[in-house]
C-alpha cells in the first residue's frame, strides 16, 4: 500500500513540474507575442499609417481590398484610397459601400435623388501613373475632385436637368476590373442602390486577359485574385496557408507590420493587379505559345476577344432588362493615341511600358476588340462611346502612363459624358457652353498666369500674393496684414485677356480664416463689375487640408479682370492658399 502511495506522488509530482514546464513555456510564448502584439501596434502608430487611420487605428490591419467570391475582390470600407496628398488634398477613405466617395450611401435612394454610377477600372477610379511611370510622373495623384465622376456631377448640377431632384454621381469604379467585374458586380451588388443611370469607363484591363494565347482559357478564371480564392475554397494546402496569412494580417498589428503595412491580398497575387504592372512572361504559356501555329493563334485571340465582347454585350442587356440607362465608354490607350505628344509624354514613351502583352502588340489588339464592341452595338443596339482616339487633337498633358489620365483630361471626358447624358437621356437640348471646341484651353488655369494688379501688402515676404498662384494649395499662402481704414478687403487680378470661364475653387489658409462672407466679381474692363459667384463660411468643403470651395457654372462669363472681396470678415486679413479659375 506504502509502495502505491509513493509511485502516485511520485506520478503527480513529475505530471506537475511537466504541467508547470508546459504552462510556463505557454506564458512565455504567449507574453512575447502579446509584447510583440503591442511594440506592432506602438511602432505602427508612429509611421504614416497612424497619420492616415488616427479616428480609427484598427483600419491599420485592414487590406485596402477585400475577397469577394462572386467578382475576385472590392473595396473594404473605410479603407484609405489616397494616400498622396502633395497636392494638398485631404485623405480619402472607401465609404460604407467601398465607394470612392465620401459620402454615406443608403440603399433605399431618396426621392429628391437621381443616382448615377461611374463604374470601371483604374482610369475610372481616378489612378494616378503607376509603375516606372509614377516616379518619372513625380509622383501625380487624382484627388477625389478631379475624377470624371466627380466632375460630371458639378457639370450636371450647374442647370437643373431633373425636376425635384439632385443629380449625384458615385465613384464606384474598382482598379484592376475588367468587363467581366462589371458584369457580375451589378447584379450581386450595385443593383440594391438603386441606380438611375450607369456609366462605365473600361476596355485597357481586357488587354492581358485576350493577349494570353492558352488553348485552356477561361476569362472568368483570368480575374485578378480568382486563382486564390479558388485554392481557397477548395481546402487545399495552399488555399489554407493563403487565408491563414490573410487572417493573420487582418487581425494582428504584428503581421501587418511585418508586411509593412501593404496590401497582403495583393502580394500573395501570383499576377499583380493591372493597375501595378502585369507580370505576362509565363513560361508555361510562352511554351505553349510556341508550338502554335500562326494561325491557330489568330484564331484563339479572335475567340478570346470574342468572349469579351459577348460580356459587354451581357452586362448591356443586364442593365436594359432592369431599364436603367446604360453608357458603355472605351477608355483611351497611350500606345493608340496620335497626340501631339507633351514633354511628359515623350518621357513616358521611352519607358518600357505595356506596348506589348505575351510579345502581342498592345495598340493593335485594343484597336481589335474596340471595333468589334463598336460593331456589336450597333447590331445590339446599346450605346457605345469610343475615347480611344479622343485627344489626338490636344496638345496638352494627357497620359500620366499608359492608361492613367491628368485631372484636365478627366475633365474633357466629363464634360463630353455629360453632354450624352443631358442630349440623349435626359432630352435637353445643348448650348454654347456646352462645346467642346478647342480642347487644349479647358486645362489652362487663368490665375496661374495672371497678373496681381491689385492686393493687400502681404504680412512678410513668404507669404506674398503669388503663392495662391502655383495651382495646388500647399503649407505656403498668402496672407495680408492686418487691413485697415479704407485699404480694400480684396484681391484683382488681370488675365492679359478676355477668356470663357466657368469653373473657380478656392482654398483658405484655415477655418479661422474663412471669411463670413466673400464675393467673386469679374469685368472686362476693371471698370463696370458682375458676380461671377458669392458664398458663406457653411459654403464650405472639405476635399483639401483646408477649408475650400467649389463653383460651376453651366455657361461660360467671358471677362479680363478678376476680383475676389470679402464682404463680411472674422478677422481683417487675407489668407488664401489657393484660387484656380478654368474655362
Amino acid at each position: 500500500m506504502k509502495a502505491w502511495i509513493n509511485f502516485i506522488v511520485k506520478f503527480f509530482k513529475k505530471t506537475s513540474v511537466a504541467l508547470l514546464t508546459v504552462i510556463f513555456i505557454v506564458t512565455a510564448v504567449v507574453g512575447i507575442l502579446g509584447g510583440l502584439e503591442w511594440l506592432s501596434r506602438f511602432v505602427l502608430s508612429k509611421s504614416y499609417l497612424g497619420e492616415v487611420y488616427s479616428h480609427d487605428f484598427n483600419m491599420v490591419r485592414r487590406d485596402a481590398i477585400e475577397p469577394v467570391t462572386h467578382y475576385d475582390y472590392d473595396f473594404a470600407p473605410g479603407a484609405c484610397l489616397e494616400y498622396n496628398i502633395l497636392k494638398g488634398n485631404s485623405y480619402e477613405y472607401a465609404n460604407n459601400a467601398g465607394f470612392r466617395d465620401p459620402r454615406y450611401i443608403e440603399l433605399e435612394k431618396p426621392s429628391d435623388e437621381f443616382r448615377i454610377f461611374f463604374t470601371g477600372g483604374s482610369t475610372a477610379f481616378g489612378l494616378g501613373p503607376i509603375g516606372e511611370a509614377s516616379q518619372a510622373m513625380n509622383f501625380y495623384s487624382i484627388q477625389f475632385i478631379e475624377t470624371i465622376s466627380h466632375y460630371m456631377e458639378k457639370i450636371l448640377n450647374s442647370s437643373p436637368l431633373v425636376e425635384g431632384k439632385k443629380i449625384k454621381v458615385y465613384n464606384t469604379a474598382v482598379w484592376g476590373h475588367a468587363f467581366q467585374h462589371l458584369l457580375i458586380r451589378y447584379p450581386t451588388k450595385l443593383r440594391r442602390y438603386q441606380p438611375d443611370m450607369v456609366i462605365s469607363l473600361d476596355g485597357a484591363n481586357e488587354l492581358p486577359l485576350v493577349s494570353k494565347l492558352d488553348t485552356n482559357w477561361d476569362y472568368f478564371h483570368e480575374g485578378q485574385y480568382n486563382h486564390i480564392l479558388r485554392d481557397v475554397f477548395s481546402y487545399s494546402p495552399s488555399g489554407l496557408s493563403s487565408y491563414l496569412t490573410l487572417w493573420l494580417k487582418n487581425n494582428t498589428y504584428l503581421m501587418t507590420y511585418l508586411w509593412a503595412g501593404r496590401d497582403l491580398f495583393q502580394e500573395m497575387n501570383a499576377t499583380p493587379r493591372s493597375h501595378k504592372g502585369v507580370v505576362v512572361s509565363s513560361q508555361d504559356v510562352q511554351q505553349e505559345r510556341s508550338e502554335i501555329t500562326v494561325d491557330e493563334s489568330s484564331r484563339l485571340l479572335d475567340k478570346n476577344i470574342g468572349t469579351v465582347v459577348r460580356t459587354a454585350e451581357d452586362y448591356s442587356a443586364l442593365l436594359q432588362n432592369d431599364g436603367i440607362p446604360h453608357i458603355l465608354a472605351l477608355q483611351p490607350w497611350f500606345y493608340l493615341s496620335k497626340k501631339p505628344l507633351s514633354a511628359r509624354e515623350k518621357t513616358i514613351d521611352k519607358l518600357e511600358g505595356y506596348r506589348t502583352y505575351y510579345d502581342i502588340p498592345s495598340d493593335k489588339v485594343y484597336k481589335v476588340l474596340i471595333d468589334k464592341i463598336v460593331e456589336s452595338a450597333h447590331k445590339k443596339g446599346y450605346f457605345v462611346v469610343d475615347f480611344s482616339e479622343y485627344f489626338d487633337d490636344v496638345s496638352e498633358w494627357v497620359f500620366t502612363d499608359w492608361c492613367h489620365l491628368t485631372a484636365g483630361a478627366n475633365y474633357l471626358l466629363a464634360k463630353e459624358l455629360s453632354n450624352l447624358v443631358k442630349e440623349h437621356f435626359l432630352g435637353k437640348q445643348l448650348g454654347p457652353g456646352d462645346s467642346m471646341a478647342d480642347k487644349d484651353s479647358f486645362f489652362w488655369d487663368l490665375v496661374a498666369g495672371s497678373q496681381i494688379i491689385s492686393a493687400p501688402a502681404a504680412k512678410d515676404s513668404l507669404n506674398a500674393p503669388e503663392n495662391f498662384q502655383k495651382g495646388d494649395p500647399r503649407e505656403a499662402l498668402y496672407e495680408s496684414s492686418i487691413i485697415e481704414g479704407e485699404l480694400k478687403p480684396e484681391v484683382v487680378l488681370d488675365l492679359k485677356q478676355i477668356h470663357p470661364m466657368s469653373r473657380l475653387r478656392l482654398v483658405w489658409g484655415d477655418e479661422e480664416s474663412v471669411p463670413e462672407e466673400w464675393i467673386i466679381e469679374v469685368s472686362a474692363d476693371n471698370i463696370e463689375w458682375k458676380t461671377f459667384c458669392e458664398g458663406a463660411n457653411q459654403d464650405t468643403d472639405n476635399y483639401s487640408r483646408w477649408p475650400g470651395f467649389e463653383y460651376y457654372l453651366s455657361e461660360p462669363i467671358e471677362a479680363r479682370f478678376v476680383r475676389y472681396r470679402q464682404t463680411k470678415m472674422r478677422e481683417p486679413v487675407i489668407k488664401l492658399r489657393t484660387w484656380n479659375l478654368y474655362r
